[in-house]
């Protein structure tokens, strides 16, 4: 009986294995290296209303994917996802990886560049204007001259 159950649990294992497809995001990073992109992960999860907005609202706006297209490799990081994530030298689940990068709470945007640190994290729901200039806050390196603030700043006085 006991041999059975070991044999049933090893099955398990090798079937859940074997029917998991390994998130190497190694891969994306290689992809931003290669293109002179910076790297835009989405961290979402399930039932989370904000979520589900961003998602709607701020991904289909055609002045955010114009920006994300040219400028990010985006990676869409949703925390119910059970296939293993490998990131340098983390290895663990979607939920994980959130936590690895500081996606702390949820909808969250990490921005990195393409060496794989962390420039910009934005917790939190954003709006279309907001998400916008986050997203070109990294996209035009005005983070290597200013906070985030004083270009949030910086826009408005330029719509005026």
């Amino acid at each position: 009986m006991f041999k059975k159950l070991v044999t049933s649990f090893l099955m398990l294992i090798l079937f859940t294995f074997a029917n998991s497809a390994e998130v190497d995001l190694n891969k994306h990073l290689e992809t931003a290296k290669n293109q002179n992109k910076f790297i835009m992960f989405f961290h979402h999860i399930p039932g989370c209303p904000y979520c589900q907005r961003m998602i709607e609202e701020n991904f289909k706006d055609p002045n955010i994917l114009k920006v994300v297209n040219k400028n990010f490799i985006y990676v869409d990081i949703y925390t119910a996802d059970t296939d293993p994530v490998v990131f340098k030298d983390f290895a663990g689940t979607h939920k994980e990886f959130s936590s690895y990068i500081g996606a702390v709470a949820y909808p969250a945007t990490v921005f990195m560049d393409k060496n794989g640190k962390v420039l910009h994290r934005a917790i939190g729901y954003r709006n279309i204007d907001e998400h916008f200039a986050d997203i070109t806050y990294i996209s035009t390196e005005s983070y290597k001259k200013m906070d985030l603030e004083s270009y949030k700043e910086k826009l408005d006085f330029e719509k005026d």
